[in-house]
């Protein structure tokens, strides 16, 4: 056999063989949905279609890298799988970690979202403020009514108590009136990019002057601190430098600078005594000790020449015997016991609080899995991160709004196509409906292998995809009509407009999905949902028109059934190809009537010039 008749005869066979891999294709992947994991057929669902909480956590500071940041992610997934909460995700959104966890106990989502920056320091008394503490106190509380740590009227209330309880104190000069500050409140934030700037400038005040080495200015800080509210200095404040804070009974005290680990030589940035030096292996319990009939949490320090923790707080408690030494959590005190003697190396440590016995479980664990790498806050500062809840028969209501809008879709499609293509139509009906096979498929398996989780955005991106399939089949039945008009038959148009369509298609199709690829990449939030369900419905198609679409079309054309105009829904292509070899026949026999018409003319040399005929002239002689 020649190559021109082996290649038409793999030309016919191509049909055939196409449908039959897309067969395969189908059974292999539901294959795998129905005898591979929890063999269940159902797509795994964001929250926003069926409920849960959605936890965002603000590193607190300077910009984040993005090791700090999926070393936060994966100190934040081992704590999911250590609590036992079933469903819950940890994404990295642009600087920010999301935590989705399903169901409307936001408290569990909190828990997760602790920062646990543990660090030990020693409280300390201070100094002895001089006469220009109430200066110093003053210039303060404008600072803060500034920065919009404190309101006005709580300033003049903590310059009024300050002024009563100094009065008469030696060697500070109070006034005889309580001074009130000058500076006015700043307006309310107008978006999320002014309020991260708002909590950020209040970090840098509260680290200046809750962090000072200087007296009177952390005199001053005391006297205007409020325990009873959230920290936004929460987790960002300095080990190597001292901290006014609050006590576990709601106090503000002085605490000295994190101890510096034995053995440390770097003289620019030494590591400190913190959470970081809690050995994980160590037997870490949380809840309450039957002996004492109180909650404790119990740990222990690493040990060795690498990992300092037990010797650094062995030569600790030996240099602090009889003195306190607090344990803060997010620049929070949650103990300050009293040292009653020196911990060997190697011993563990146990400490009491004023907690829960879930509270106390919460924080072993997360001493367990290790402290989170940054310090975070929610979106307005609070502690464990902004919670959004949704209920589940919200997201019910979401999720039959999105299946709503997709039949409706598919509908207007359907009825658009048996309209004008009518038998044509049928095909692209039927290549919705295995586009829409494979795509089910796909999320269920995708959802168990990179735990893709299908929201509402995701949602539009399917319904788009939706036209991106009506129109390939668009394109290729215009082409098919493209064909006919030049004279073709449907049996021979369907193969050759194939060929030229599915350039269009594919160079369509590429255009999308480097268009979700981008969008993926460069958007946050929901929009990434999008977007890959947009790239994905555009891949699927370009799998349909290959292995579906064409391969029916190609096959109907040989039916001689299916020749019939009023069948296939060609027949307007079909009536446009007749007027015109009707015109261009018209057109010949008007050409040819004209030439017949047209009067000899004999030229100079006497040659004749007869109308064109078809014959050769004729000379003087011979005529």
């Amino acid at each position: 056999m020649s190559s021109t008749g082996a290649a038409a005869a793999r030309a016919r066979k191509w049909p055939v063989r196409a449908l039959l891999l897309f067969l395969a294709l189908v059974v292999v992947i539901y294959s795998v949905v129905f005898f591979t994991g929890d063999k269940k057929a159902v797509p795994k669902l964001g929250i926003d279609l069926q409920g849960g909480t959605r936890v965002t956590l603000v590193p607190q500071g300077s910009d984040p890298t993005s090791s700090q940041l999926d070393q936060a992610r994966q100190i934040l997934e081992n704590r999911v799988n250590g609590m036992g909460v079933s469903g819950a995700q940890v994404v990295i959104d642009g600087n920010t970690l999301v935590i989705s966890v399903p169901g409307e106990d936001s408290a569990q989502a909190r828990s997760l979202g602790q920062t646990s920056q543990l660090l030990f320091r020693p409280v300390t008394s201070g100094s002895v403020p001089d006469s220009d503490l109430f200066e110093t106190l003053t210039d303060m509380a404008d600072r803060w009514v500034e920065a919009g740590i404190i309101t006005p009227e709580d300033a003049n209330t903590k310059l009024s108590d300050a002024t009563t309880n100094f009065a008469g104190t030696e060697g500070i000069d109070v006034p005889d009136e309580a001074p009130t500050v000058t500076a006015t409140a700043p307006d309310e934030p107008a978006n999320s990019i002014e309020e991260t700037d708002r909590r950020n400038e209040m970090v840098d005040v509260l680290k200046t002057d809750r962090q000072s080495d200087d007296a009177n200015t952390q005199n001053a800080a005391a006297l205007l601190m409020t325990c009873d509210a959230d920290d936004p200095l929460a987790g960002a404040d300095d080990p190597a430098k001292p901290l006014v804070t609050c006590s576990a009974d709601g106090y503000p005290m002085l605490l000295d600078e994190a101890p510096i680990l034995q053995g440390d030589e770097d003289a620019e940035n030494p590591r400190r005594l913190s959470g970081d030096m809690i050995d994980p292996d160590s037997n870490i319990f949380g809840g309450l000790d039957n002996q004492t009939n109180q909650m404790v949490v119990t740990f222990g320090f690493k040990q060795g020449a690498s990992t300092p923790g037990s010797e650094t707080w062995a030569a600790l408690t030996e240099a602090y015997l009889g003195q306190q030494i607090a344990i803060t959590l997010d620049s929070t005190v949650l103990s300050a016991p009293t040292i009653q003697s020196a911990t060997p190396v190697g011993q563990s440590t146990q400490i009491t609080g004023d907690f829960s016995e879930k509270e106390a479980q919460d924080l072993a664990n997360n001493l367990k899995y290790g402290a989170l790498p940054l310090s975070f806050t929610g979106e307005n500062g609070e502690k464990g991160g902004t919670a959004e809840t949704i209920s589940a028969s919200m997201g019910e209501a979401s999720l039959k709004a999105g299946l709503i809008a997709g039949i409706i879709g598919l509908i207007i499609v359907t009825l658009y196509a048996l309209a004008y293509y009518r038998g044509l139509g049928v095909i692209a009906l039927a290549s919705l409906i295995t586009s829409a096979v494979l795509i089910y498929g796909g999320l269920v398996l995708l959802g168990r292998w990179i735990d893709y989780s299908l929201d509402l955005a995701g949602v539009a991106g399917l319904i788009i995809g939706i036209g991106t399939t009506a129109d390939s089949f668009v394109v290729y039945f215009e082409r098919i009509k493209d064909e006919i008009h030049k004279g073709s038959t449907f049996r021979s148009a369907a193969p050759r407009a194939w060929k030229r369509a599915r350039t269009t298609i594919i160079t369509g199709n590429v255009v999308s999905i480097v268009a979700s690829l981008v969008l993926y990449f460069v958007a946050v939030g929901n929009v990434k949902g999008f977007a890959f369900t947009l790239g994905l419905t555009t891949v699927i198609d370009i799998v349909i028109a290959f292995l579906v679409t064409a391969p029916l079309v190609i096959l109907v054309s040989r039916r001689d059934a299916f020749a019939n105009p009023a069948v296939n829904g060609l027949h307007s292509a079909f009536r446009a190809a007749d007027r015109r070899r009707t015109r261009d026949a018209d057109a010949a026999v008007e050409t040819a009537t004209e030439m017949d018409t047209e009067p000899a003319t004999e030229t100079d040399t006497g040659t004749v010039t007869a109308p064109a005929t078809g014959s050769a002239p004729v000379t003087g002689e011979e005529k």
